[in-house]
This record gives C-alpha cells, structure tokens and sequence, in this order.
C-alpha cells in the first residue's frame, strides 16, 4: 500500500492556476466519492485552502492512480489540455508517492510549507479536510493513522517551538501593512468583508486587539452567534448596503468564497464623495476585489500574491525555528513509516517467533523475543528498521525451503 499525492501550491502556480481549482463541498464530495469508485484506490482526502489544492489517495497502483487523480481533478475544473489557453496546466501539478507524499503531508500539516512559515490555519483545514473525508467514508485505516499522526507532530511543533509566536498568518500580515501604509489605525475605519468565513473571522479577530480602531464587517443574513457577544467591537452593514459606507472606509479586507467581485471599480467611483488615501486588500481566491482599482489616485491594493511577498521577508526570519520544527516533525515521520512497515510485516514476525519458540523449546523464548524484535524498531533508524524487516523476510524465506 503506498500514498499518492497531487499538488497545486503557491509554490508553483501563480492564482490565476489555482483560482480554477477552487471546489465547493458538493464538488470535492464527487471528487472523493469517485476516487474510491476505482478498484486501484482505496482512500482518498481533498485538502482545500487559499494558497493550496491537495489531492491524497492509497492504493497499490502509484503511476496509474495518479493519473486518475489528475485526470478527475482537471475533468472536474473544466479543463481540456488540448486549449491554448490549458496546454500547460499539467506544469502547475506537483506529484508525490510513497515516503515522498507522506512527508510533504507532515510539512504541510506544520505550516512549514505555507505560504507564512508556521501559520496556525493550515492545521485547523488539514483536520477539516480529514473529518470531512471520514464522514462521506473515503478515509479510514490507513489514512486515520497518517493524518491523526501529522496532526499531531503538527501541535508538538506549536508547543515546542516558536515558530507560530509572531504573526504567522496572511491575515495578520495584511493588518501589519495597513498599519505601515497609514502610519497607525487608530481612528481608521476598517471594513472586513467575509468576516464570518475562515479567513474574516482571523483578520476580526487581530483586528479587535487593536485599540481605537473603528471596525466594520458585512454580513447576510443573522450574525453568528459566537459573534454576537462582540458586537460592541464593531458595527455590522448589511451585504448589500456595503457601498453606501464605502466613501467613510480607510482600509477595506475582503475575504469570501464568492465567485463574483465583492467590490469593483464603477461601483467604487460611483459612491465616493472624498478623495483620502484608502488601502484594499484582496484575501480571496478567486478575486474579490477588481484590481484595478489600485490604478486609481490615493488608493493602494494588494492581493493574495502581494502577501505572498510580504511573507518570504517573514520566513527569513523563522528560518531558525523552522529547522527545530522539521527536528520534531522527522521524529514522528519515521515513527509512522515504521508503524507501516511492521504493519505489513506481522507475518514474517510471527513466523520468526514461532521459529525460535520451536528451537528453544520453551515458551518464554516467546517474551524474549517479543522484547527483542520491539526493542529494534524502537531503537533503530527508519532505514535499520527497515533493513532487519527485509533480513527477517530472507531468513524466513530460506528456512522454508
């Protein structure tokens, strides 16, 4: 049994690449559900953030089942390689299996392949992506191991390093600009729109440490209840009166899953009275905000790929940090690889111990053996470990002739 994974990441594709590969839940259930459908793949978990797609699957089969997976996840972004446009899109995919794909998993898990070393989000979307594949009943066995002991390398990371002690998410790095670009925010007006989604609700959440900030959040609907309590940190707009506070607003944040604009140009023009200097910031994939809106006079915009840039400056300084957490992760990496391959050796085991019982003669040889054969994948290296199964196997195999 081995791991296949493929990969569309800020990495290596710009958000143009990625923005076609953002799936509702509907759509990744059908992804799932028709991965498992082939006999070659027997688990399958669809891994959805801002600045990443990721698709894991097991099964015997590594080249064949990553075709599939390839296959279904253009299928399902409507997209023919045959285009011009297209032809290149297979570039933008990175394909890992085996060991390869289970160590990407943990990096991931860590944040130490974000976008901002060491983000706490990513963690929280690796558990969701793997309930949600348990409960349609694509995940299970296999998998329940792999992510539960990603996941928890992952919190060991957070407690026993400093990596996530400074701002380590797109969101709080936003803010930080903001700041930078009007000198301070105290007295600002602050609009977040989306601030009930994943991303909103962080960038609220920072936003309200900050004192004498004048926050806004736009909402449809009933505000959620965990919100209601902090109401008196900030003043809720409906969705679709945004545009009739816009003129007040210095920096705007949007943040939604939607696939239209939540702010354009025209409609900007048409309701501005005063002329101030206003910073927009774009958190969304696909785009929120209408970039061209940065073309005009006192207004700055930033996107997801701006942030991208502010947070390689951010990584240079954890790098030291990030070395520590790969430390720690490799620990428990190794622990999971070896807990796969005495899985798959239970029966070389037992037949060795049965062996050496028979020869000794006496059933305590048995617990001597067990304290044995434990003591060595304990104590040894991934690769030792995996060398004293393989010599167990040879030795089995020759005494049976």
């Amino acid at each position: 049994m081995s791991i296949q994974l493929l990969s569309i990441s800020s990495k290596t594709a710009p958000v143009k690449i990625r923005e076609l590969f953002v799936f509702d839940k509907d759509t990744q259930e059908k992804i799932l559900k028709k991965l498992v459908s082939y006999t070659d793949i027997d688990e399958a978990v669809f891994l959805s953030t801002c600045n990443r797609v990721e698709l894991y699957c097991s099964g015997k089969n590594d080249n064949h089942n990553l075709k599939i997976m390839q296959r279904i996840l253009l299928e399902e972004a409507k997209l023919n390689t045959d285009d011009t446009d297209h032809k290149d899109i297979k570039e933008y995919i990175l394909r890992f299996y085996g060991r390869n794909a289970v160590h990407h998993l943990f990096l991931v898990t860590a944040g130490l392949d974000s976008v901002v070393i060491g983000e706490d989000q990513i963690l929280g979307q690796v558990k969701q992506a793997y309930s949600f594949a348990r409960e349609l009943g694509t995940c299970h066995s296999g998998f329940n191991s792999l992510f539960r002991i990603a996941v928890t390398a992952a919190k060991r990371v957070k407690t026993d390093t400093l990596i996530s002690k400074t701002p380590v998410s797109t969101a709080s790095l936003a803010l930080k600009k903001a700041i930078e670009c009007h000198g301070s925010l105290q007295g600002k007006n602050v609009c977040i729109i989306g601030a009930t989604g994943k991303i909103g609700r962080i960038i609220l959440k920072d936003a309200m440490d900050i004192e004498d900030i004048r926050l806004y959040i736009t909402v449809r609907g009933e505000l959620p209840h965990e919100l209601r309590c902090k109401q008196h940190r900030f003043t809720t707009i409906e969705y679709e009166k945004r545009y009739q506070y816009i003129d007040d607003m210095d920096v705007v944040i949007s943040a939604t899953a939607s696939p239209h604009y939540t702010i354009t140009k025209k409609h900007f023009l048409n309701h501005i009275k005063t002329h101030k200097k206003r910073v927009f910031f774009d958190l969304a994939i696909p785009f929120d905000i209408e970039n061209d809106i940065g073309t005009l006079d006192h207004t700055l915009y930033f996107s997801m790929e701006d942030m991208e840039d502010l947070a390689r400056h951010n990584n240079e300084q954890k790098l030291h940090y990030a070395n520590e957490a790969r430390d720690i992760i490799d620990k428990y990496e190794q622990d999971y690889l070896k807990n796969v391959i005495w899985g798959n050796s239970t029966d070389i085991v037992e037949k060795l111990k049965k062996e050496m019982v028979m020869i000794a003669g006496k059933q305590s040889v048995e617990k001597m053996a067990d304290k044995l054969i434990y003591g060595i994948k304990k104590e040894s290296s991934l690769e030792e470990f995996a060398d004293f199964i393989n010599v167990i196997k040879k030795l089995v195999e020759r005494n049976g002739e």
